[in-house]
């Protein structure tokens, strides 16, 4: 799955569906849930070259299929139990293939930003006593602590966190944070990298309710594309689902480049 990521970054660059951190990401924060997962893979000359994985309690159908092999849509989105499947806003034969099988109700947006990395970003002052730096096994809790209660509820576990940071292509160097006096994380910013495509993504990004307000999502992602262009990328994704989000990212120079859309059934 991964490796048709890749592939499909170098052929499709921003427009590509997914990024190989967005896997690693979503199997290892929810692995407890394996048993309910049901994942298929097309190969041909012993490539990947579509997949769909059908997860979680709204039963959305994630899929991903290579730009060469667009005919295998319609038997991916068969799949009976699904409920929610997702396109391009303005990709029409993909919507097409969706309604064919009844995915016709929009019901949730995430906008697709990207911007070009040529050289390192400077960082912003941070408040007196704060610092910069990234994370390593030590901080184990306390990176759990601060993503459990941005992201309340959370499922994110200390063993799963684990599974994380031992999953492909996970570093330690681009898992990024703001540190406050008192050793406590304000704000985080994990990085994925493609090294073949020379592109990283920010997933996830979040600010302690306690010190919102005070330009620290910016600075820890600022910090993050810094990280990003020291390890060798030269362009930088991240998604955005609320205005609020869109803003931050933009204002460190993202632009918003596509819309996908969740049809449900």
């Amino acid at each position: 799955m991964q490796q048709l990521a890749v592939e499909q970054r170098r052929l499709l660059g921003p427009r590509a569906p997914w990024h190989v951190g967005d896997i690693a990401w979503a199997a290892r924060q929810h692995e407890e849930r394996e048993h309910e997962w049901r994942i298929r893979l097309w190969v041909e000359d012993g490539s990947v070259v579509a997949w769909s994985w059908l997860r979680g309690e709204r039963h959305v159908l994630e899929h991903d299929v290579h730009a060469d092999h667009l005919h295998l849509l319609d038997e991916i989105l068969a799949e009976p139990a699904a409920r929610l499947a997702f396109a391009f806003e303005d990709d029409t034969g993909h919507r097409e293939a969706l309604a064919r099988h009844g995915f016709d109700r929009p019901e949730e947006r995430l906008r697709f930003l990207v911007r070009d990395l040529p050289a390192p970003p400077e960082l912003p002052p941070l408040p007196d006593g704060f610092r910069y730096r990234t994370v390593t096994g030590d901080d184990l809790r306390e990176r759990v602590s601060i993503h459990r209660e941005v992201w309340a509820p959370s499922r994110v576990t200390e063993a799963s966190y684990a599974q994380v940071r031992a999953q492909w292509p996970y570093r330690e160097s681009l898992d990024c944070v703001v540190e406050t006096t008192d050793g406590r994380f304000a704000a985080y910013c994990l990085c994925w990298p493609d090294d073949a495509n020379r592109v990283g993504e920010l997933e996830p990004v979040g600010v302690r309710p306690a010190y919102r307000r005070r330009g620290l999502g910016a600075a820890v992602c600022t910090f993050a594309l810094r990280r990003l262009h020291e390890e060798g990328d030269r362009q930088a994704i991240v998604y955005g689902q609320s205005d609020e989000a869109r803003a931050l990212y933009e204002s460190i120079g993202f632009r918003v480049h596509a819309t996908l859309v969740g049809y449900a059934r």
